[in-house]
């Protein structure tokens, strides 16, 4: 079995060396400090696998340490006392404040090796554990992503932003705070695609999306791919004044990308035509009503010749009967 980091604290340095000595004889790795607080200083840096712990120290006492540890580290590390004195009481006293074991000074060597043995098969088990919760956490953050991102661009899909949308709706509603939605088209992407590829036209995605995420980045703003060639923004706490800014904001960072749409009816680049609703939600909007209404200035963007954007300020969205 692989070597433990052992952590011994113990007053009287004669005996310390003497059991570090045996210890490190044994194969083992090992911090031996003289006092309460200096094993609290080190823990951390040291990671022990086992703490062997003097029962009796002056300044902490060693039931006063293992209180200590148990509080200050949440990871659970074996402790062993070690004391000169077997009476029941202070063995059931020292069990009681958090250590595991008790080992009787002088320590019996066979007593010892056995005693470390079976340590070493808990810490084994231990780091085992750890392993095994650190691959279940990769895998739920894999997880996580596979059901909550967009495959193409990396950014957030439908599912997340119907989740996202109602929690903010109810979130404002509650506050009294405006919330703002941008959807956005790319113009003339079939031509894009049909005269440059698919992959191209993946690519071209791709780098939209990079830049939405860049520019809308801040607490309280999601973005996310609604279908398509199609984004969504959520702003919170944004009015009507700002939205218009965030959406020339957008215009202009595409703009910037200079992306080369030689079959554009618009422009010889990428541009996209975004529609924005404004409205201080009452809590129970319904978020295909909300889409429909952007939607319409979305379209409406389009139909006055695209590359452009439409934004309204609404004081009320229609509310779905059905939920009422």
């Amino acid at each position: 079995m692989d070597p433990m980091h052992i952590l011994l604290v113990d007053d009287v340095f004669s005996e310390r060396l003497h059991l570090e000595l045996r210890l490190k004889k044994l194969g083992h790795v090992v911090k031996a400090v003289s006092s309460g607080q200096d094993a609290l200083n080190c823990y951390a840096t040291f990671d022990p696998d086992l703490v062997l712990l003097d029962i009796c120290m002056p300044d902490m006492q060693g039931t006063e340490l293992a209180q200590s540890i148990r509080e200050r580290f949440t990871e659970w590390v074996p402790i062993i006392f070690l004391s000169g004195h077997s009476e029941p009481e202070l063995i059931a006293e020292a069990i009681d404040k958090g250590g595991d074991d008790y080992l009787t000074k002088p320590v019996n060597g066979m007593v010892l090796s056995a005693k470390l043995k079976a340590m070493q098969r808990i810490s084994a088990m231990r780091r085992k554990l750890q392993q095994t919760s650190l691959q279940l956490q990769k895998a739920n953050e894999l997880l996580y992503q596979q059901v909550n991102e967009d495959g193409l661009t990396a950014l957030a899909n439908r599912r997340y932003l119907d989740q996202k949308l109602t929690e903010f709706v109810s979130l404002h509603g509650r506050n009294g705070q405006p919330l703002t939605m941008i959807m956005l088209d790319v113009d003339h992407f079939k031509l894009f695609n049909d005269h440059y590829g698919h992959i191209e036209g993946d690519n071209c995605l791709k780098l939209l999306a990079e830049t939405l995420k860049h520019k809308f980045s801040r607490a309280g703003e999601i973005c996310a791919r609604y279908g398509g060639e199609e984004f969504v923004i959520l702003l919170s706490s944004c009015n009507s004044i700002q939205a218009k800014k965030e959406c020339e904001r957008l215009k202009q960072a595409i703009a910037s990308l200079n992306i080369e749409h030689g079959f554009s009816q618009t422009s010889s680049s990428v541009t996209v035509s975004q529609g924005a609703i404004t409205w201080i939600p009452t809590g129970l909007e319904s978020i295909e009503n909300l889409y429909q209404e952007v939607d319409k200035l979305l379209y409406q963007a389009k139909a006055n010749g695209r590359d452009q954007y439409i934004t309204a300020d609404y004081m009320n969205i229609p509310v779905d009967q059905s939920e009422n």
